[in-house]
Order: C-alpha cells, then sequence, then structure tokens
C-alpha cells in the first residue's frame, strides 16, 4: 500500500464531508494522480491499518477518532492492545481518524488543502495558510 511516484493515496471515509471535501482538494493537486481509498466501502486490512500507524510512527490507538459516535459509544474508557483495536477498527472503519494522505515518503492527517501545501505539493487557487488565489505577487 504503497504509493507510486508522483501518486497520493488518499484514505477517507466517504460519508465524512470533510473528507470528501479533501479529496476534491488532493484530486486538485498539480502533477499528481489520486488513489483514492474509501474505508467505508473498503476498509483496511489489519496489515494495512498497521503499515500506516508505523509509517507515521504512531500506535494503532493514535488512529483513532475520539469525536466518532462508535468511539464515544462503545470504546471509550476501556482498554485494548494494538491487536484488539486493528480488529475494531476493520469491523467500525468509521472510528479511524480520516483523511489520511501517503505520498512520496509522507504520511499524515490532512486537516486542510493547507496540509498539502505545507508539504510542497501545489494547489491550483491555494497558495499559502495566509491566503489564496488573491493573494498580491510579491514584488522585487
Amino acid at each position: 500500500m504503497k504509493p507510486q511516484e508522483n501518486e497520493i493515496l488518499l484514505i477517507y471515509n466517504g460519508r465524512k464531508s470533510h473528507d470528501t471535501k479533501v479529496l476534491g482538494y488532493a484530486s486538485a493537486v498539480q502533477k499528481y494522480t489520486v488513489n483514492e481509498r474509501n474505508i467505508d466501502k473498503n476498509p483496511l486490512t489489519e496489515t494495512q491499518l498497521n503499515q500506516v500507524a508505523n509509517d507515521m510512527g504512531l500506535q494503532i490507538l493514535d488512529l483513532i477518532d475520539k469525536k466518532s459516535d462508535a468511539y464515544l459509544n462503545e470504546i471509550k474508557d476501556q482498554r485494548f492492545s494494538n491487536e484488539e483495536m486493528m480488529k475494531i477498527v476493520k469491523q467500525h472503519p468509521e472510528i479511524l481518524k480520516t483523511p489520511i494522505a501517503m505520498l512520496n515518503n509522507t504520511v499524515f492527517f490532512v486537516h486542510s488543502a493547507y496540509d498539502f501545501v505545507n508539504k510542497g505539493i501545489e494547489i491550483e487557487g491555494i497558495k499559502s495558510k495566509s491566503g489564496n488565489i488573491y493573494e498580491s505577487p510579491k514584488r522585487d
């Protein structure tokens, strides 16, 4: 589950409006193709989930969306091993914190289009965190 050169692998949940918005940002990235992975329709395997956590330098529990209904209603205040959490995420993919972008040798949570810009990826109309297409050009 490694992206190819000039490819963004975007792991997202199609039921979350924020995730679909980020998919739109990723699709606007110049010079990259997007390989989508909608976990609502195609959940990650335990091996893939473990790979994502390792690539991000995180534990499985760090990949959990602690604001999700499934987490709040079924998991909160309980203790699980990493192996148990992987099985829970496989059964309830909506508890995975998404979207996650994989490109080049980088794996990161995407909160906004600026996360791509901060990685040096160009998105048409978005130039920096402080502005957009309407930014004044720099003058010499």
